[in-house]
Parts: structure tokens; C-alpha cells; sequence
């Protein structure tokens, strides 16, 4: 069995996970200072990751307890699923055995794996990972010969001038919103997604596309809410029943219970329904 660890009677939350992980000062590239403005995006993260374990782990119980005969007993640690969503920083900390040190934006030894904001003040994220692959797609995209400097010519070479093709890329990004990069990108096969806030969310094309919003029933009418991410094509899910209201059902419960009505009553009055 394993071992009970010594702060497992402390509090346990995502974003105090978050901390603990070092989640905050990767996703804050070094700028501690900053760190807080990062937490709840990336305990959201960390959550979403122990619920994909336990989901994964009761999957796999359920697939052994076919094949075997015997049930388990699923756990699923938040801390342990937060260093395994951030296997690869921690896995380069136990090989090399330094510490992880993430880049400032302008450091970035990829230029074209990296954040940029257009002239609206829009941030935007490049996503190209092979930069020799990557880099005729944004030059269609971005017709500006400064680009097309001889030593910007390969992936190498752009790693060398690193810092130059960054702040170059700042200043001809900068001169231009976003809708216009969207449509330039989309046209010359460039990899690329907008840095949304969740209220931007709501009206993202992909988001509506993909499903990601459901009309659940409620006591006042229908609300739009965010739908499970998880699909079957053959037996496709549906909300079957709107959300109680607050105490909705809460004299049915005590009755089912053995309380009578007047016992109800006096429960009501002593205001033990809140």
C-alpha cells in the first residue's frame, strides 16, 4: 500500500496544487512577480488532469474487473496528476538535474513557436513546431523582404538571431488587428490560434462548432451552459432533466426520510432549510 505522504491532511486545492507543481512560474515564463495573474487558469488545468486520471483509472478497473473477476479501489491523487500534465519539465529536471528556467517570450530560441500581439493589442500564438516547415507558409503571410534576410534563412539561423526575428516579427504584427493576420494565416496554411479570455470563448466559431455549449432546461427557461466534452456516437447523451432549484426538493427528501409534514413544518420555522 502505498505510504500516506506527510502533508496529506493538508487543505487540497487546484490552484494551491498549482503552486506547489511549479505550474505558476512556468506558465508566468519566469515572471514570478506575475505569477497569481496565471493560477486559475492553470488549476483549472491540473484539476481537468486528476479528473482525466480518475476517469482513466475507473476505465481500466472496470476493463480488469471484466477480465479478472475482481473489483478496485480507484484513487486518484490532484498532486500526482499535475506533475504527470507536466511530465516533460519535470522529466528534463530528473535528467539533467537543474532546475527548469522558462524563457521570456523574446527569448524564445523558436520564433515561430511563440506569442505575438497584433495591432488591436490581440495576443495570438504561433504553433510552428518545425521551423524550416513553418516558415514558407508565414512568409506568404507576412510579404515583408526584412524576413527574408539570409540569415534568417533556416531554422538554425533563426535560433542564432533569435531575438531579432522576434522583435521583428513584434513590429510588422503590431502594424496590422487581428482580423486581418486571421485571414492572411487562414490563407497561407500558417498554424496559429487566438489568446482568448473565456468571455471570448462564448462566441468562438470552433467552440459552437465542436459542441462545447448545451441549452440545459431550468425552473425559468432554457440556459446555456457548458457541455461535457465527451461524446458516443452510438448512444449520443442528451440532458435529460433540468437542475433543482435551491431547496426545490427538500420536503420530498425529508419525507422519503421518515418526517412527517408537521415535523417539516417545524424544521421550516427553526429555519434549518437556510
Amino acid at each position: 500500500m502505498m505510504a500516506c505522504p506527510p502533508v496529506a491532511p493538508a487543505p487540497a486545492a487546484g490552484a494551491l496544487a498549482t503552486a506547489e507543481l511549479g505550474a505558476v512560474v512556468a506558465a508566468s515564463a519566469g515572471a514570478v512577480a506575475a505569477a497569481g495573474a496565471v493560477v486559475a487558469a492553470a488549476a483549472a488545468a491540473v484539476g481537468a488532469a486528476a479528473l482525466g486520471a480518475a476517469v482513466a483509472g475507473v476505465a481500466a478497473a472496470l476493463f480488469a474487473r471484466q477480465s479478472t473477476g475482481r473489483g478496485q479501489h480507484v484513487t486518484a491523487s490532484l498532486l500526482r496528476a499535475g506533475v504527470f500534465m507536466m511530465g516533460f519539465d519535470v522529466n528534463t529536471a530528473l535528467r539533467r538535474g537543474v532546475p527548469f528556467v522558462p524563457s521570456l517570450r523574446s527569448d524564445a530560441r523558436n520564433p515561430l513557436y511563440n506569442t505575438y500581439r497584433a495591432g488591436d493589442g490581440q495576443w495570438f500564438h504561433l504553433l510552428g513546431l518545425q521551423p524550416d516547415r513553418h516558415w514558407e507558409p508565414l512568409l506568404r503571410a507576412v510579404p515583408d523582404d526584412r524576413l527574408r534576410d539570409a540569415r534568417f534563412a533556416t531554422g538554425a539561423g533563426r535560433g542564432e538571431h533569435a531575438r531579432e526575428v522576434v522583435a521583428l516579427l513584434d513590429e510588422i504584427f503590431a502594424s496590422a488587428p487581428i482580423a486581418e493576420w486571421r485571414a492572411r494565416f487562414d490563407d497561407a496554411g500558417v498554424w496559429w490560434a487566438p489568446v482568448q479570455a473565456p468571455f471570448d470563448l462564448l462566441a468562438d466559431a470552433q467552440a459552437q462548432a465542436s459542441g462545447a455549449f448545451v441549452e440545459a432546461p431550468g425552473a425559468a427557461g432554457a440556459t446555456t451552459t457548458v457541455a461535457s466534452p465527451v461524446d458516443f456516437l452510438g448512444t449520443p447523451w442528451r440532458i435529460v432533466r433540468r437542475v433543482p432549484e435551491a431547496g426545490e426538493h427538500t420536503e420530498e427528501v425529508l419525507l422519503e426520510l421518515g418526517h412527517d409534514w408537521e415535523s417539516v413544518t417545524r424544521l421550516r420555522e427553526e429555519g434549518a432549510f437556510g
